[in-house]
């Protein structure tokens, strides 16, 4: 599914780019479903389809069959955040730091979508995925680049040290030394803060859908106790820019009622 041009002059348009089905849901979806309410278009762009994830419904074995089960489910939380259908890439979950990147797809995203806002996990990767930190490369060498006028690029931002739990889950994968270091996980301050507490049922009716993912279908079982909880009141956001600007203060500020 490719994206038509769409008209940024009448109301904003959001775009948000990750990894995995289930990034959008607890990174983000507070932010997309009030700009959703709000009356903005919202897209998400899925990088990969998630087959390697842990299967804890019962269904169906195989990455296939997974694939299918994570894409209908991306599906349904955007949906729930009344977001457009997602687009999925099809790049191998996993993988994606073997991976040159994607500036050309991205710079026709930016000039097709046009967005006011992007929308990506910061260069931790909320807890040292390599996916995750891979797209977080990609998309910002990609906005760096871009000749066009570049939108507002916000990475989210989460308390120091909230991921370590599930840092050290996933340590593994970050290789020896891992990178990034336990101190890198979090910041203490970021640029923006979006309360979300009006959608925070949203937000969790969004983490749920990603069933597969969830022992017992709990959302607070996406990661380790006292994880999920912490994400229900405010969604912060660092600007690739370096410094807070009064534009994107105000676009964060126009998706509140």
């Amino acid at each position: 599914m490719q994206h038509s041009t769409i008209d940024n002059r009448a109301v904003p348009n959001l775009l948000a780019i990750i990894a995995h089905p289930d990034d959008e849901s607890y990174s983000f979806g507070g932010t997309i479903a009030l700009a959703a309410r709000a009356g903005w278009r919202c897209f998400v762009e899925c990088v990969t389809h998630g087959e390697r994830g842990v299967r804890h419904d019962g269904g169906p074995k195989g990455r296939d069959a997974l694939a299918e089960t994570r894409e209908q489910e991306l599906a349904a939380s955007c949906k729930i955040l009344w977001a457009e259908e997602p687009v999925f890439w099809g790049l191998p979950d996993g993988d994606l730091r073997l991976h040159r990147g994607e500036t050309a797809r991205i710079h026709r995203l930016f000039r097709g979508v046009e967005p006011a806002l992007v929308l990506i996990l910061g260069p931790d990767g909320a807890y040292g995925h390599p996916d995750h930190t891979a797209v977080y490369r990609w998309v910002h060498e990609a906005w760096q680049s871009f000749e066009g006028p570049r939108p507002a690029l916000l990475y989210v931002t989460f308390p120091r040290g909230l991921f370590l739990p599930q840092y050290e889950k996933c340590i593994g994968m970050m290789g020896e030394p891992p990178s990034p270091a336990p101190g890198e996980i979090g910041a203490a301050t970021a640029h923006y803060e979006v309360p979300i507490t009006e959608v925070e049922r949203v937000k969790l009716r969004a983490i749920a859908a990603h069933r597969s993912q969830l022992r017992g279908g709990d959302p607070e079982a996406l990661f380790p106790p006292g994880i999920v909880s912490q994400l229900l009141a405010v969604e912060r956001f660092t600007d690739a820019r370096g410094a807070p600007g009064p534009a994107t203060a105000a676009l964060l500020a126009s998706i509140h009622p």
